[in-house]
């Protein structure tokens, strides 16, 4: 197999470094270009619509987020189940990602009243006197429950004193390493897409507990399914870690165990008090289920960046794969998705290990 794949680059590495043989020429591109509206929105059952309308922009006129490419003056209708339900007006939002994002801490938007539900079918149109009119449907997911998470092949070491674990009056230090099956149920009714986040726990840190965790990267390669769109070629040759989004076209209408993994992680605790709050400080995970758009477009966004086809496409050797749109101006994308979530205590992991002594 090892000798297979060698051949494989070979071939590839050969093909690529004859194409790129030819000979090159610099050239700045004078294309005629015009604007259009660009919609991008997440909706999600229970929070009000928030649309981010701009304008496509020309190459050459600058970074995207340096220059001003909001669109203000246009009317944006809100469609509900097939009926007109109200307009959204300008208004401002708080970027969550920012400082890590690009785009600034308080972002221009439109928003509305409505509050979306599961099951609805949502069309927003925009019309703008000089960019004229876009507009994008997409249908609201259910959510679909994680049922449980279980912990296997916990191991790992205490630094200081657990005695009377996970009532300890001194600080103590586990490093761990485990395993998670995140369980959950496809619906099995229709083609489903899901992505898979995970976050932890506000962290603990008062005068009377304390309860953080890190180091603790973890490790999607032993779950099939987050590869799925990876073919055997490109799994030799292409980046394909990272990605957490898969379909249920293996498991469909089956309960299926998701497994993550972490080969080590830190995690203090301090909880003399017996507080609840520190003893149920853990990894959060979110199954989101998502729209066909939002699956589209980030297998797109892969084949673009890590595929062997964005690649070639990169250096003129195959299509240049643009992202997956589902507006009509072909200017980025209105998603839908449904949030689940469960977390496990690092409480219970350390438990497992077996190096401390269960006291609850």
């Amino acid at each position: 197999m090892v000798i297979l794949k060698n051949i494989i680059i070979f071939l590839f590495l050969l093909i690529l470094s004859t194409g790129l043989s030819s000979c090159f020429q610099d050239f700045e591109p004078d294309l005629d270009s015009v604007p259009v509206l660009c919609m991008n929105s997440e909706i999600t059952p229970g929070e009000r619509i928030t649309l981010f309308l701009t304008r496509t922009w020309r190459w050459d006129e600058g970074d995207q987020y340096k220059i001003d490419v909001e669109v203000r003056d246009a009317e944006v209708r809100l469609i509900v189940n097939g009926k007109f339900r109200e307009l959204l007006i300008p208004d401002t939002v708080r970027n969550k990602s920012y400082p890590v994002s690009p785009y600034p801490e308080i972002r221009e938007c439109y928003r509305g009243d409505y509050v979306p539900a599961s099951g609805d079918e949502i069309r927003i149109e925009a019309i703008s006197a000089e960019y004229g009119e876009a507009w994008a449907e997409t249908k609201v997911p259910y959510p679909v429950p994680i049922d449980r998470i279980e912990i296997k092949d916990a191991s790992g070491m205490a630094d200081g004193d657990p005695t009377g674990f996970p009532a300890n009056s001194e600080q103590c230090r586990f490093d761990i390493a485990f395993k998670l099956a995140v369980y959950f149920t496809d619906p099995g009714n229709e083609a489903n897409y899901y992505d898979l986040k995970l976050g932890s726990s506000p962290i603990v840190d008062t005068e009377d507990s304390e309860a953080y965790f890190f180091n603790g990267w973890p490790d999607f390669s032993g779950e099939p399914l987050f590869t799925e769109h990876v073919s055997v070629l490109e799994s030799a040759m292409a980046e394909t870690s990272g990605y957490t989004i898969f379909s249920d076209r293996q498991i469909n209408g089956k309960s299926y165990p998701l497994r993550i993994n972490y080969s080590s992680g830190l995690f203090y605790y301090r909880n003399p008090l017996n507080l609840q709050e520190a003893k149920e400080y853990g990894i959060t995970f979110r199954l989101r289920h998502i729209d066909t758009t939002y699956y589209r477009n980030v297998i797109s966004i892969w084949e673009a960046n890590d595929a062997i086809i964005g690649s070639l496409g990169g250096v003129g050797l195959a299509n240049v794969i643009f992202p997956y749109s589902n507006v009509s101006t072909g200017a980025g994308t209105v998603v839908a998705y449904a949030v689940s979530e469960k977390t496990i205590p690092l409480v219970d992991i350390v438990e497992a290990t077996g190096i401390v002594t269960k006291s609850r």
